[in-house]
This record gives C-alpha cells, structure tokens and sequence, in this order.
C-alpha cells in the first residue's frame, strides 16, 4: 500500500515540477518574413523551401478536396517540374528548386480565372474552376516565357 502511495505522491510531484520548468523556457519566435535581408533568388528559393518534412505534410494535410484535385491536375501537366505546397499556394520549381510560377487555388461559387505578377513570378488564380484545359493554357504560356532546358 505504501509503494502504491508512494508512487502517486512521486507522479504528482514529477507532474508539477515538469509544468514550472516548462513555464520557465523560452521559445524563440520564427520568423516568417521572407524578403528581409535577403537577395532575389534567395528570397525566391526560400518561398519553396520547408523547415522540415512535418511542414511538407502538413501543407498537403491541409488541402481541401477540391485543391487536391487541382493539385492533380498540375502534376500531370507538369510532368518536366515539381509541385510544391506552401501556404496553400502551389509552386512549380525546376530542377534546380527554383520557382518559376505560382497557382492558386480557392473554392467558390462564382468561376474566376485570373493572372498576375507577384515578385516577377507569374501567378494564376483559379476560384472554382477545376479545368485542365484552362491549366494547359496556363502551362503554354509559361513554356513560352521559361523554356525547358533539353
């Protein structure tokens, strides 16, 4: 009886100590702002870059149905380049793990296909189409700007 006690007592114990030494560490805040400091191809190869494999899966784990799909879809038109989810943004890197375009995609009622430029990449936004043929059109016009290398 008195080791059943004993250990309950010690359990306790070791349970309150284990929350005030946790209390007493300090996290260092990441920092997610990308364009400070940093060169152009730097800050381009870090918008592809993950901190760890948790953060690859966890973007993928984050997809709704639709994107996924839409993810899909990419990769089959891609076949010569990667597909990197980031910030529920889809990069398409070369080789060399360089961004060369950025789609996004958002669920809606309403079918909005549109392009942009953002920080000399171009970036195509997809608001409830799910099209390959609009992707393909897409793929054309970056083949155009950013030919494969043979």
């Amino acid at each position: 009886m008195s080791a059943i006690l004993l250990f309950v007592v010690g359990g306790v114990l070791g349970f309150i100590l284990g929350r005030k030494s946790h209390g007493n560490r300090v996290q260092k805040p990441i920092n997610k702002e990308i364009g400070k400091g940093y060169s152009y191809s730097e800050r381009q190869y870090r918008k592809v870059a993950y901190l760890s494999d948790a953060d690859r899966i966890r973007a993928l784990n984050l997809l709704s149905a639709n994107a996924s799909v839409f993810l899909r879809l990419l990769k089959q038109e891609f076949l010569h380049h990667e597909v990197i989810v980031k910030n529920k943004r889809f990069f398409i890197v070369d080789r060399d793990q360089y961004p060369i375009a950025i789609f996004e995609y958002r669920d809606g009622e309403h079918a909005i296909k549109t392009m942009t430029v953002e920080d000399g990449l171009p970036l195509f936004l997809y608001k409830g189409i799910i099209s390959s043929e609009k992707i393909k059109q897409d793929v054309i016009l970056i083949y155009q700007q950013y030919p494969r290398k043979a």
